[in-house]
């Protein structure tokens, strides 16, 4: 029943209820397609073989395939190859073109940053002096403050109780 030549009707997958001739029988499961289908393998549980049977070689080209479906009044899948192209190449970049595009990331991240209220916009170099200035405040507060030691601590508190 499963032989080269015959009229079979795809009933599973994507080309389902197209019509196709058998071109080659790879295996005990699957047939080599080619018609109104893909020209690819199928398995033979997803097509329906007719009782019409064309006489064509084994792996017979595709103009071969639509010449014997257009006798039977079947309209053949025409599709054309499309052209090849190169891939194009990336060119890198200049350290100039690097450096602007850097710049310019900087002017949109200053413009889309979010501003605090009731605080004027102050420029990239202000906000930098002014950590600058608040870090050494913090710095000179921490010196001012006089240590206390631990162990310090423990030897009045002894004291004490021995009082």
């Amino acid at each position: 029943m499963i032989e080269i030549g015959r009229l079979v009707v795809k009933i599973a997958g994507r080309d389902a209820g197209k019509k196709a001739l058998i071109i080659d029988v790879i295996d005990d499961n699957y047939v080599m397609l080619d018609g109104e289908t893909r020209r690819r393998k199928c398995n033979i549980l997803h097509i329906e073989p007719l009782n019409q049977v064309v006489q064509i070689k084994k792996n017979a080209s595709h103009e071969e395939i639509s010449k014997a479906l257009k006798e039977m009044g079947i309209e053949s899948r025409e599709s054309k190859p499309k052209p090849k192209t190169q891939k194009p190449k990336a060119k890198r970049k200049t350290p100039e073109q690097i450096r602007a595009q850097k710049e310019e990331k900087r002017k949109l991240r200053d413009v889309f940053m979010p501003k605090k209220k009731g605080v004027k916009a102050e420029t990239k170099e202000e906000s930098l002096e002014a950590k600058a200035g608040l870090a050494e405040e913090q710095s000179e507060a921490k010196e001012a403050k006089p240590k206390k030691d631990a162990k310090a601590k423990i030897a009045k508190k002894e004291i004490k109780k021995k009082e």
